[in-house]
């Protein structure tokens, strides 16, 4: 046949399809599905001459309709499918052509025939599991979750996996709604810069089905596997759904959700505390204390027989030498704070000189805020911070500090992040839940079955344990069981078994299921070793890394030698393989992601394991194949070395720079191995890239390759680093213009007084004053907040407008015993969006004194503190300190900039000191913080005392006097007695040589005018 004449037969089928009478309809309709299934050519044929429309018409039909008509509509909606499975081209077409409304419609089981409502399932996974180009104006995965989350959609998804059908086809819907909710709920609209507008919907999508009954009702499907055990010591028969069939599968139960929970304490306690999973695991409160040594037994369920299970041992025994985790051990995994590179510099190494007359500078690593931190830490109720062991500190010079940026990190730590951002200043809700059975269960379901349910399963168990509703006792079986069983799964996706008989874009379904299990295993180890050193060490001890490297350069290599990751020749790259939208290169890029992160993760605070990384000889992959982005970044730099190498998308260099980020956090390593692998102007170059998160996630690493004994720093600034930078401050990302004012800020320790003049000019002193004089009023002592701890518990109230499905009311819904934890955890997520604006703000402000800072230490010191009292004022800025200081719940990384401030301001010349003691009710202000929390606060309390009674030589001895005299009268003798107590070894120290001074028989330094009083701490040099 030749070409004209298929197109003839393919409009006079179209034309049957404007046909009056249904069997008109469905016979053309079954005639195109078999000329379509299978055959590009055709399919694009069709499309050109307009199908689209005439299925979306097909698919709208509404009121009554006999079988036939019913049958032409589920043949319709197979052929939409069709078109989908062809790809990216042809579901911007489909969407463009209005198929969307009658997709999601037909998801109604009172209007649609079952196998209509399957084909349309089908469909909308598809087009979410394929990957679009970032570059397209119609964002899929937005318009279909768009059109989802509506009252409509949300009942019709609850009566779907509310079915009690046991036959193929209800299971089938139920599978596939599951799946639907996973890949669709968190795809909510983002505008760049519109930071504000992404924490309020965070999680709109999960309130959403929470609010709708759909997670009570995957909460009812997932109890129905439980294992027969549990059945019958339960006394609940009534709310115990019945067992699942053997067509069931649990897999896409756990991944929805796992995805409606990630990150939220408040919906996970909803999950645990369901009807269906309390009456099959109960839940208890109890103070019961197990002693760390003693021997534990955890109880591993029986699994009942299915197709996706097999037999577990019923117990394990777990040795006295592996004791559980402590309390501080635990927690530390979800802590939102970045420590000091060494354990040790929060004492006498911070850096601060012995008395001399030169004040010298000294740089010092602090981690960055990863927090989902708070990324990420995220999350996470509250905790101690991680220690780093690492030998590149010579100390650290602020406090332990929280941060606010969270672009550079995954989905889990982003929404981590946002969680803690209300957790991290506050008491965690008290919660101490003790060996849930449903937890040991989760741990079984990840020892055993197929590998997707298995990573399913430590999905789950990942998002519990990170907001702290896994017993303590039960980490260390985490560690013991689960972190194992998920580094051997990340080599063995070849083993996965293929469910059903089409993968998506033209991979068969074995492949497609084994490319889930490669892509996923790196994503969940990565998020459970995020911030927790028992965990990394399970890992690094089971040989992650190793396992790690082989696949991050098996992916980097050119496509047509790669067949699967882990050397599966099911799959065969095509000669298209390198295009951007090739499903093969799309898999590659999320394997290549995922594994970067986890071993950014697996780097974040030991030495030891940043040693291991570089030994597996991973960084030269690194930087040559991983750094370079799709689109060539103008102007090219000649010393660029990874011009040949393979694009990648934002999402797998926001991952690159990550290990960047955390390999760089070793002087060791930042002076030899990153020399040698060439990484400064790939980075660089990266500072300029289109994409936001790139530019946070590069500006993060920067900020550690641009410390004062870094080797990077000078080819870097060369590159042009200062006015990208300076630019990147401007920008409206708040992340982004935290981690450019904090390399900037890195720049200017020991820099040239040229180049700190050109850094003040460039960020000039209006824009710079907006960020230091920012007053953040913390939320959580809003009033109005505190009398709505006293109404009754309700649901959202964005919900009440939506007209769902009957629930019961959220406080009948939970034990009496957590509803107070409940209700702090609510208010929390009412004010989510203040608290993570204010800890933005203050991260920032910090950044911006701790610049004026290392402008005005370092040579020419006088010069400098002179530019910055011309430029700003004097009188200004010692106002606003006051100011600063004086405000109410005041945090205390502002309160240390602050006080360092002042310090490097009297280390200066007589006059300049002359200015502070002019300030009565600034020092009067600064006395009151003798006390302060933080010791560096204290230790820098002594430091204005010795830098304000230094004498300089020459004839300034009635002038120290006067100051002296001073000081004595506002109290600071009585004073400094006090903290002669302190239990800190540095303050102690700095107040004995304080007291000294301040008795006016010492300082009788050797210094100049030009070198300025007795020392101060050094300049601040916070890496991440």
């Amino acid at each position: 046949m030749t070409r004209s004449e298929e197109e003839s037969l393919y409009l006079s089928l179209l034309s049957q399809l404007q046909s009056s009478e249904p069997a008109v309809v469905l016979n053309a309709l079954q005639t195109i599905k078999h000329r379509l299934i299978g055959h590009d050519q055709t399919k694009e044929l069709f499309v050109r001459l307009g199908i689209a429309e005439s299925l979306t018409s097909i698919l709208g039909t509404d009121g009554y309709l006999d079988k036939t008509w019913l049958d032409a509509k589920v043949e319709a909606g197979i052929v939409v499918g069709s078109l989908a499975y062809g790809g990216e081209s042809y579901i911007l077409h489909l969407l463009q052509s209005a198929a969307l409304p009658p997709l999601t419609a037909s998801l109604n089981p009172d209007k649609s025939p079952p196998k209509l409502i399957i084909s349309s399932l089908r469909t909308l996974n598809t087009m979410l599991d394929t990957y679009i180009s970032p570059t397209v104006p119609l964002n899929p995965a937005v318009t279909i979750s768009s059109a989802l989350y509506t009252p409509d959609g949300l009942r019709n998804l609850h009566e779907i996996l509310s079915q009690d059908s046991t036959d193929r086809l209800s299971q089938d819907q139920i599978s596939l709604a599951a799946s639907l909710i996973a890949k669709s709920c968190r795809r909510v609209p983002y505008t760049t810069g519109d930071e504000e507008g992404a924490v309020q919907r965070e999680g709109l999508h999960q309130k959403l089905l929470v609010g709708a009954g759909v997670l009570d009702a995957l909460a009812a499907r997932l109890a129905s596997f439980a294992p027969d055990e549990y059945r019958k010591k339960s006394s609940s028969d009534s709310k115990i759904p019945p067992q699942a069939p053997p067509n069931a599968r649990i897999a896409p139960i756990l991944n929805a959700i796992t995805a409606i929970v990630r990150g939220s304490k408040l919906r996970s306690i909803e999950f645990m505390f369901s009807p269906a999973l309390v009456a099959l695991f109960p839940y208890s409160a109890s103070d019961e204390k197990l002693s760390e040594g003693t021997a534990m037994s955890l109880h591993l369920p029986q699994p009942k027989s299915s197709s996706d299970l097999a037999r577990a041992p019923r117990q394990i025994i777990t040795p006295s030498a592996f004791p559980p985790l402590s309390a501080t051990t635990s927690s530390s995994s979800s802590s939102s704070q970045f420590p000091p590179l060494s354990a040790t510099s929060s004492h006498h190494s911070m850096g601060f000189p012995a008395l001399q007359h030169h004040y010298s500078s000294h740089s010092h690593m602090h981690h960055h805020p990863s927090g989902l931190t708070d990324e990420q830490r995220i999350l996470i109720g509250g905790g101690a911070g991680v220690e780093d062991d690492s030998e590149s500190s010579n100390g650290g010079d602020t406090p332990l500090r929280r941060r606010a940026d969270t672009a550079d990190l995954d989905e889990d730590e982003r929404l981590r992040a946002v969680t803690q951002a209300t957790d991290s200043d506050n008491t965690d809700p008290a919660l101490d839940i003790v060996e849930s059975e449903l937890i040991n269960w989760l741990i079984s379901l990840v020892r055993t079955g197929d590998p997707i349910t298995r990573l399913t399963a430590a999905s789950l168990l990942t998002n519990l344990f990170l907001v702290g509703l896994v017993a303590k006792r039960l980490v260390s079986y985490i560690a013991l069981l689960v972190v194992p069983v998920l580094v051997r799964l990340l080599d063995e996706g070849g083993k996965v078994i293929g469910v059903g008989s089409t993968g998506v874009g033209g991979i068969d379904a074995q492949t497609w299921n084994r490319w889930q299990v490669e892509e996923r295993a790196p994503a969940v180890l990565s998020s459970l070793v995020v911030e927790n050193l028992v965990f990394q060490k399970a890992a690094i001890d089971a040989g992650a890394v190793k396992k790690l490297a082989a696949i991050l350069k098996k992916v980097s290599e050119s496509p047509s030698a790669v067949n699967g990751v882990n050397g599966d020749a099911a799959y065969t790259p095509t000669e298209e393989s390198t295009t951007k939208s090739n499903p093969e290169y799309n898999h590659r890029m999320k394997v290549k992601e995922g594994v970067l992160r986890c071993l950014a993760n697996l780097g974040l605070f030991k030495d030891d394991y940043r040693r291991i990384i570089i030994d597996a000889n991973i960084l030269q992959t690194v930087v040559t194949q991983c750094l370079k982005p799709l689109t060539p970044i103008q102007p090219l730099l000649a010393q660029d070395n990874n011009s040949n190498a393979e694009g990648n998308p934002p999402s797998v260099l926001v991952a690159a720079c990550g290990v960047i980020r955390a390999v760089s956090r070793s002087v060791s390593i930042l002076r030899t191995s990153l020399i040698d692998a060439a990484v400064a102007i790939p980075m660089f170059n990266l500072l300029r890239h289109e994409n936001d998160d790139v530019k946070t996630a590069a500006t993060a690493a920067v900020c550690n390759l641009v410390l004062d004994f870094s080797p990077m720093r000078k080819p870097i600034s060369d590159a042009g680093a200062l006015d990208v930078l300076c630019d990147l401050v401007k920008c409206n990302n708040r992340p982004l213009r935290l981690n450019a004012l904090w390399a900037i800020k890195h720049l200017m320790l020991d820099a040239d007084a040229t180049t700190k003049r050109r850094s003040l000019e460039n960020l000039g002193v209006e824009y710079l004053m907006s960020i230091i004089s920012t007053i953040n009023t913390d939320p959580s002592t809003d009033p109005e907040d505190e009398e709505d701890d006293d109404e009754e518990m309700t649901d959202d109230p964005a919900l009440e407008t939506l007209h769902l499905p009957e629930v019961a009311p959220l406080e009948q819904r939970l034990p009496p015993k957590i509803r107070t934890v409940v209700k702090q955890l609510q208010k929390r997520e009412r004010i989510a969006q203040a608290a993570q604006s204010r800890k933005q703000a203050i991260a920032l402000q910090e950044q911006g004194l701790e610049f004026i800072r290392n402008l005005i230490c370092g040579n020419e010191v006088g010069t400098m503190i002179d530019l910055v009292f011309n430029s700003i004022g004097a009188d200004r800025l010692l106002s606003l300190y006051e100011t600063l200081l004086t405000t109410p719940n005041q945090s205390g990384e502002i309160v240390n900039a602050v006080v360092y401030n002042i310090v490097h301001i009297a280390a200066g010349v007589p006059r300049h000191r002359q200015r502070i003691i002019e300030r009565t009710d600034l020092l009067k202000v600064l006395l009151g913080f003798w006390n302060h929390r933080n010791p560096h606060v204290r230790s820098g309390l002594a430091w204005v005392v010795i830098n304000l009674t230094w004498k300089e030589e020459g004839n300034e001895a009635e002038g120290v006097q006067r100051r002296i005299n001073v000081l004595r009268g506002l109290g600071w003798a009585e004073r400094l007695k006090e903290m002669k107590k302190d239990t800190e070894l540095d303050v102690k120290e700095r107040v004995k040589t304080a007291e000294f001074q301040l008795s006016g028989v010492g300082g009788n330094g050797n210094g100049n005018a030009s070198s300025g009083g007795g020392g101060g701490g050094g300049g601040s040099s916070t890496g991440r």
